[in-house]
């Protein structure tokens, strides 16, 4: 097996921003053999981590990763070798708090986030709910939803709320926001006091009008979501367009995406260019955006400064796999879902449907 993932926990202990690229010079396979069969553990090459989603670096450098059709999370360690730390690997909702997270069953878990001192919390999708696994006990704890698909619950404790299908969550610092598809809202929860509230969305999946508040405007099927000090960028599925919601204004504004399905304008203004169901996002504070472009096989990099949009990997979107190496903007994928932008510049991809966790390699 190749060592590639030592790397992985180097460069996770880089600090500061990420170091400015102009390209990825080639793609490599850090997880999974493309094959989609029963979960394992094992040498994180050699084992099948059927369709990952989500992605994120621990603080040992180790590597989460979600299997949404297997109904697991994997965690890669440091020396490349994968171990299930939540789910059965069997679909359903059996299984009770402060129990082993190895004990909880899982029913389509799309994307997970890793706070400081490596606890797991893990969008629980068709249960309804949020969870997260203690990086020390490895116990599960419910933090919202109740497993049963629904509306209610603002203003009161986040574990009695309702959310239906919370497919991508964000974390920063105490705040954990939400994206509740299904009720084309996005939600917060004070991770201190335990509350949700709406921030954005009316319930209506309808487009949102560029530049209004945001608590006052629809949302159509926030997908995905991502962080940073001053904005929440919001991935709307059935939008298939990329919105930025201003932390300070509380303003939602567009920043990608006609709203069209279609593969076009790269090299020109993002806002004219066409995406395909977009389901995930990793974004470069004030550099930069990576979209999954899912249906179009691609990620797109929105540059912050510029306002222009590219392919980085994709560019013939064609579902497929042709290997890894060099000529990166013409290597394909398959229907990619998760994207991490790691400290040097260096992007992961959960390239779902070819059941493999790449990396693209940033020019150093």
């Amino acid at each position: 097996m190749k060592t590639v993932f030592p790397l992985i926990a180097l460069l996770f202990v880089l600090v500061g921003q990420t170091k400015a690229q102009t390209e990825f010079v080639r793609v490599e396979t850090i997880a999974g053999n493309g094959e989609s069969s029963q979960p394992r553990s094992g040498p994180a090459l050699d084992v099948s981590i059927s369709n990952p989603f989500g992605v994120h670096p621990t603080p040992d450098g180790g590597l989460i990763i979600v299997s949404f059709d297997k109904h697991v999370i994997f965690k890669m360690n440091a020396d490349g070798q994968l171990k299930i730390i939540g789910g059965t690997g069997n679909k359903g909702a059996e299984g009770t708090d402060n129990t082993a997270a190895t004990t909880v069953e899982e029913n389509g878990p799309h994307e997970v986030q890793v706070d400081a001192q490596g606890n797991v919390y893990v969008a629980d999708t068709f249960n309804h709910r949020v969870g997260v696994i203690d990086a020390v006990t490895g116990l599960w704890k419910s933090v919202a939803g109740t497993g049963k698909a629904g509306f209610a619950g603002d203003g009161k404790l986040a574990k009695q709320a309702l959310f239906n299908q919370a497919y991508s969550i964000a974390l920063d610092k105490d705040s954990l926001f939400v994206a509740d598809l299904k009720n084309h809202r996005i939600r917060l929860i004070d991770l201190k006091t335990g509350q949700v509230e709406t921030i954005c969305g009316t319930g209506k999946q309808k487009m949102p009008v560029d530049g209004q508040l945001a608590i006052s405007q629809p949302l159509a099927g926030p997908r995905s979501l991502a962080v940073d000090s001053q904005n929440i960028w919001v991935v709307l599925r059935e939008g298939n367009s990329v919105w930025r919601i201003d932390r300070s204004s509380n303003r939602i504004y567009h920043v990608a995406g006609t709203g069209k399905r279609g593969f076009t304008g790269d090299d020109g203004p993002a806002r004219k260019a066409k995406l395909s169901g977009p389901k995930g996002i990793a974004v470069d504070p004030g550099r930069a955006i990576y979209i999954a472009d899912t249906e179009n096989h691609a990620i797109r990099k929105v540059d912050l400064k510029t306002g222009i949009i590219t392919t980085v990997i994709g560019a013939t979107g064609k579902k497929g796999f042709d290997g890894d190496g060099k000529n990166v903007a013409t290597r394909k994928l398959a229907r990619p879902h998760g994207v991490f932008l790691m400290p040097n510049g260096d992007l992961l991809v959960g390239d779902s449907e070819n059941h493999r966790v790449r990396r693209l390699v940033a020019n150093q």
